[in-house]
């Protein structure tokens, strides 16, 4: 039977804080199949790291369940199956590259007689083969990043799971990764990622999903989240304005999903606003997200109780 590398059921997760319970996950349903590289987006308190930390096992969730290509989450045989860098990494600087390997290699319970070859297959993945000997502390923050995609391998887990893997990089740095990822999709290896660089999504990803508030929002290919979500852009002028409309801004500006252009056209001019300009846009994922997560907060904020 072919389990999901990643399936999420029902997953709820409720903190108990001095200021009452906060839900972080509500009722999260998603699965991610073997081999694909996966995007994850959202906000931050999206419930992101939360699910991660599920899967790593590091926290147990209130309701639902995951499982890592079929074996519980948290479980040994689970843990297994994973290799994982988290947002911030910190490594003993004073090491070389091919030192810190070997130590994971031994924490991850590699057998002796595979080691040196796990660690040399995996610096040589991450282009780091001539900079094995050098100390930690003379990399890069991009080259820092390399070594840590490395550990995550050194056990030949099936699924890689990285947390912001190109926050804070420069572009030649994020292309690097982003070709290891692809790398990674070569040899059949899942990759769950998450990210704030849409486009970085857009570049690289089989498919994404956009998490907000807790639950699952949006997920399929690119094509499947931005078809059909052409957008408008207007340029209006205040008239005689009876009503300002919140989406218009100062400037007049103003942009809006095509389906609703129609009723929109019809708001705006019938509260004074003379339409000076109007054109189509191409919708990208940065768009789908944007829209995406502020229905959802007029939705919880139109539930909530004044």
């Amino acid at each position: 039977m072919l389990h999901n590398a990643i399936n999420f059921q029902g997953l709820k997760k409720t903190f108990h804080t001095l200021r009452g319970p906060v839900q972080a996950l509500r009722g999260l349903d998603l699965q991610v199949k073997p081999g694909e590289i996966f995007g994850y987006i959202g906000v931050n308190g999206a419930g992101k790291s939360t699910s991660i930390k599920v899967l790593l096992g590091l926290i147990r969730p209130s309701a639902g369940g995951a499982w890592v290509f079929g074996e519980p989450a948290g479980s040994l045989a689970a843990r297994r199956k994973i290799g994982y860098l988290p947002e911030v990494a910190n490594y003993h600087e004073f090491m070389s590259a091919a030192e810190l390997l070997m130590m994971h290699a031994r924490l991850a319970g590699v057998p002796r007689a595979l080691q040196a070859e796990r660690c040399r297959e995996a610096l040589e993945l991450v282009g780091l083969s001539t900079r094995k000997h050098s100390r930690i502390s003379e990399y890069s923050k991009g080259m820092k990043q390399r070594v840590g995609v490395a550990q995550a391998l050194v056990s030949d887990p099936p699924l890689l799971i990285l947390d912001e893997l190109t926050s804070g990089l420069d572009p030649f740095a994020q292309r690097d990764l982003r070709d290891i990822m692809l790398r990674l999709k070569e040899r059949n290896i899942t990759v769950f990622f998450s990210s704030h660089h849409m486009n970085e999504v857009e570049s690289i990803c089989d498919r994404a999903a956009i998490i907000h508030r807790g639950a699952l929002q949006a997920c399929g290919t690119i094509p499947e989240l931005t078809e059909n979500r052409e957008r408008v852009e207007m340029l209006w002028e205040a008239v005689e304005v009876s009503e300002p409309v919140s989406q218009i801004s100062k400037e007049g500006e103003a942009s809006v999903a095509r389906h609703e252009a129609h009723s929109f056209l019809q708001l705006a001019m019938s509260r004074g606003y003379q339409l000076k300009r109007m054109s189509s846009k191409r919708t990208n994922l940065e768009d789908v997200f944007h829209d995406i997560t502020r229905r959802v907060d007029r939705e919880a904020s139109a539930c909530s109780p004044s």
